[in-house]
């Protein structure tokens, strides 16, 4: 497997995996990822991770009868206010400079569910991705639950990078998520009067310019493989565009939930070559050569239920990037993964994020609330 890294920024361009609470260039947080806390986690004093209530400490304050009968006087507040403002200045720097959990700050409005939800497992780094992942992402691997952005990103960017063996000879990038959410905006982007008047061109930099920008550093020539997930009402599907440019070109479409309809998905894959037309003109100032021709590949199997269509996605990409078929157009899924199974992708994913953390064994009891406290819980390997 072979990765393009000359389009990466200097804090990327070493070896991929998690990096220190040190690296201050990673701290930056998406406010804005579904299904995920932003960076402003919340927190109450004395309250753990297991739930226990921590000891106050004992200090002396020569309290007079009035004190224990709990007799306010405006003095004696204002008095321990300000000794209780101090105390917490005080506790609040210790905890900045040695937090065990996170390094971000403690709000003052302090709320122990979504602070602990916020905080953060692992953060890593890819080639054209750095990704946090907190509790509450992580939480989304547990049954019956969907899978967030956060968590398809992360796993498909690790099929990429310590899944494909090194002699693959294949070069695979992954499009973030956020990619197709912008680029599905894109689908009605002429309807007022002043586009009427606008040139083709003029309207393809409407629709496409800022997008083109945002994928900058992905040189799409360079890859045999861009995975791109989509995400629409809430349900996951799966492109891999496959060949760009070449007379192989072909955007695969893999779905868990097919309906008699079949047109969503066409658009879906006339959206993205209208994408890569413009793209390979704006790179090179000519048009495409080769169309992008939508494959659905034959017998995919199907979910049986509403939420499992992450993990379904999930196992789609590392079964094709592991061994691509040799003929596209005659795509039969049940023939090339015969043994496609599903069972235990949250359990595996979940091993994972563990495998990479370099304190796993701290969220031991939360795999064992995920999984169920009478059963056996993955991360018991590690």
């Amino acid at each position: 497997m072979e990765v393009s890294t000359s389009y990466c920024t200097p804090a990327v361009n070493f070896k991929y995996g998690s990096f220190q609470d040190s690296d201050v260039s990673m701290r930056e947080d998406e406010l804005f990822r579904m299904g995920s806390y932003n960076s402003q986690g919340y927190y109450v004093e004395g309250t753990h991770l297991d739930g226990s209530i921590g000891e106050e400490d004992e200090t002396s304050s020569g309290s007079n009868d009035q004190d224990q009968q709990m007799d306010f006087e405006e003095d004696d507040f204002d008095a321990e206010s300000s000794m209780t403002e101090d105390l917490v200045d005080d506790e609040e720097e210790d905890e900045e400079d040695n937090d065990e959990w996170t390094n971000q700050k403690r709000p003052e409005n302090q709320n122990s569910v979504a602070y602990y939800a916020a905080m953060e497992m692992l953060r890593i780094r890819f080639p054209f991705q750095s990704i946090s992942i907190r509790i509450s992402d992580f939480c989304c691997l547990q049954e019956k639950d969907l899978l967030n952005d956060t968590m398809i990103d992360f796993y498909l960017n690790h099929i990429v990078e310590h899944v494909l063996p090194d002699s693959s000879g294949s070069k695979v990038t992954v499009l973030p998520s956020l990619f197709w959410h912008n680029l599905s905006l894109r689908q009605h982007a002429f309807d007022s009067e002043d586009e009427k008047m606008m040139s083709d061109e003029q309207k393809m930099d409407l629709k496409f310019g800022d997008l083109h920008d945002f994928v900058a550093d992905f040189d799409l020539h360079d890859f045999d493989y861009i995975v791109v997930p989509v995400n629409e009402w809430e349900h996951w599907s799966l492109a891999v565009i496959c060949h760009p440019f070449t007379s192989k070109a072909r955007t695969v479409i893999f779905d868990s939930q097919l309906t008699a309809d079949l047109n969503n998905l066409q658009n879906m894959a006339t959206l993205i070559e209208s994408f890569m037309k413009y793209s390979y003109e704006k790179r090179t100032g000519s048009v495409m050569p080769y169309p992008l021709q939508c494959v659905l590949p034959q017998r995919m199997p199907q979910q049986t239920n509403n939420f499992d269509c992450g993990v379904f996605i999930a196992e789609f990409a590392r079964r094709f990037l592991l061994s691509p078929p040799k003929d596209l157009d005659n795509f039969d899924f049940a023939r090339e993964y015969p043994d496609f199974n599903t069972t235990t992708k949250r359990a595996e994913m979940q091993r994972v994020v563990l495998s990479l953390s370099t304190n796993r064994a701290r969220w031991r009891p939360l795999v064992e609330l995920l999984n169920g406290y009478n059963t056996a819980a993955p991360h018991r390997a590690l």
